[in-house]
């Protein structure tokens, strides 16, 4: 599913009134019906039920106008709060209006401090409220009477339905100034809004319900959209079953490239994650001294001696072994725990610039390359990049504060300056491809937040692009199914949650959608 930004949005709702000839009133329609369902799902039943509809003066408000009146129709005691410029009503939000006036359903137009009570008291007796004050295009701060409404929906602690997006989200980035609405269910329409899935506005949009409201296909499957969502029915097209006559090695050969003196769980858990993505046969390069510790550690990983230049560390030695091992195998890891030491920062530059094979850099990879990013240009392959948010601005040679101020536009100059693929890992990971598409995760959870879990993800995706995939839809891939394990994991406790334990999760999280 394509994500959308607020101008995109309304563009998309231009076109369907203009080019395709959709009325503006049968697309208000469309949503305020929908609006209408999820309070009814949320509910169960609205007979008799007391819902409060707060409405602002854009197509937000006449959405909640038209669900008003479906809500009425089917039992409710529905009461209207209307808060905003009315005179500035589109004509067919004007018109809803107007129906649910002729129905005789309870409105008050807020303006004095008893009407304040009025609505205090009604929100407090509720049984479900509807937000409906602010769309797409707010931007900055709240104005107070907006502002001291969504703070009585929330003190309310009612369950909530928000239309299109929670008030108090901007569209575009999810901030947040002061307060939003605390929906439950947020529905959105056409698309969802970038802003519905970035922090800090996605904990309040609860569980987000998307509907096309009869708007055509054609817009909504646009190409021209630079971002979608990393769904299970994306990532069911990219997986293949795995057929019946394949053998260890037509399954994907993996070489892991990790680990120095005191960080070889790194090294582990990429190779391990790679196996349990898929892959037939992962090999772990290590420094010679570390060779016996690693061959002990791990039963169904080979391990490989190189040449070390410090004990514990690889360096300039280990590169010709290292491009004739990798000419055996179909997907590279390289940078878990190996280390920073100049000499080895400077064997991942020369090999990733000479290596022939795909190869995903994670770590300490990523950070031989800071300040050097045109260099990655060089790699034979298109390489992919799994840096967290600190890696990533080391690398852009800013700060975080910078990066996350301007995080997708950044990230998308970066893949193309740099043709390669990035795996940004946040509050949502999202991989960003040189064309510019950004495609942002819908699995995963705070659990994660553990060390070893980038490693795993690494392993992973190698694992995926072992098995035929491209450099692309490994990462797709990759992402979803590694926080998809981490969320069949987090059914025993996120708090306490670990690295092996998503890793264990990876072939149930594989069962899971269906294709083995």
């Amino acid at each position: 599913m394509r994500i959308v930004t607020a101008e995109k949005m309304r563009e998309i709702d231009r076109e369907s009134i203009e080019v395709y000839g959709i009325p503006e009133l049968v697309l208000m329609e469309n949503a305020g019906v929908q609006v209408a369902n999820e309070v009814e799902a949320l509910l169960a039943d609205v007979r008799q039920k007391k819902l409060c509809l707060c409405c602002g003066s854009g197509n937000n408000g006449g959405d909640g106008f038209v669900a008003a009146r479906h809500l009425a129709n089917r039992g409710a005691k529905v009461k209207v709060f209307l808060l905003g410029d009315m005179q500035h009503l589109s004509e067919a939000a004007q018109m809803n209006l107007d129906v649910v006036s002729n129905m005789n359903i309870d409105i008050l137009q807020i303006a004095s401090e008893r009407d304040w009570d009025k609505v205090q008291v009604s929100l407090a007796f509720a049984d479900a409220i509807v937000d409906g004050l602010l769309g797409t295009g707010f931007q900055g701060c709240l104005r107070e009477p907006v502002e001291k409404l969504i703070h009585m929906i929330n003190e309310a602690q009612k369950p909530v339905v928000a239309i299109d997006l929670p008030s108090g989200i901007e569209a575009d980035t999810g901030a947040v100034t002061t307060v939003a609405v605390a929906a439950s269910v947020t529905v959105s329409f056409g698309l969802p809004k970038l802003g519905l899935l970035f922090y800090p506005g996605a904990p309040y949009v609860g569980k987000l319900m998307v509907d096309g409201i009869g708007i055509p296909y054609q817009l909504l499957e646009d190409s021209k959209i630079q971002q979608q969502l990393i769904d299970i029915e994306l990532v069911q097209q990219l997986l293949e079953k795995r057929s019946p006559t394949v053998h260890k090695n037509s399954c994907g050969r993996v070489l892991v490239i990790a680990g120095s003196v005191g960080l070889t769980g790194a090294a582990a858990l990429a190779s391990q994650a790679a196996l349990r993505s898929g892959a037939g046969v992962v090999t772990l390069a290590v420094a010679e001294s570390l060779q016996a510790i690693m061959a002990v550690k791990l039963t169904e990983v080979m391990t490989q001696a190189l040449p070390e230049t410090d004990r514990g560390f690889l360096g300039e030695a280990a590169l010709p072994g290292l491009l004739e091992l990798s000419a055996k195998y179909d997907a590279v890891v390289i940078g878990p725990g190996l280390g920073r030491k100049p000499a080895t920062q400077q064997l991942i530059r020369d090999f990733v610039c000479q290596c022939e094979v795909p190869c995903i850099l994670d770590a300490d990879a990523i950070q031989a390359y800071c300040g050097a990013g045109e260099a990655l240009r060089e790699a034979k392959a298109t390489p992919i990049l799994t840096p967290h948010l600190g890696e990533m601005a080391a690398l852009l040679e800013i700060s975080v504060v910078e990066l996350k101020a301007d995080l997708l536009a950044l990230a998308r100059q970066a893949a193309g300056a740099y043709n390669s693929v990035f795996v940004l890992k946040s509050e949502k990971t999202i991989v960003v491809f040189p064309n510019g598409m950004v495609s942002i995760a819908t699995t995963g959870n705070p659990g994660m937040a553990t060390a070893g879990s980038g490693d795993v993800l690494s392993g992973t995706i190698a694992g995926l692009k072992a098995q035929g995939m491209s450099a692309g839809n490994a990462a797709l891939a990759g992402v979803f199914l590694h926080g998809f394990a981490g969320d069949l994991a987090a059914n025993n406790g996120m708090t306490g949650l670990i690295a092996g334990d998503i890793i264990a999760a990876l072939p149930a999280a594989r069962l899971g959608l269906a294709n083995e």
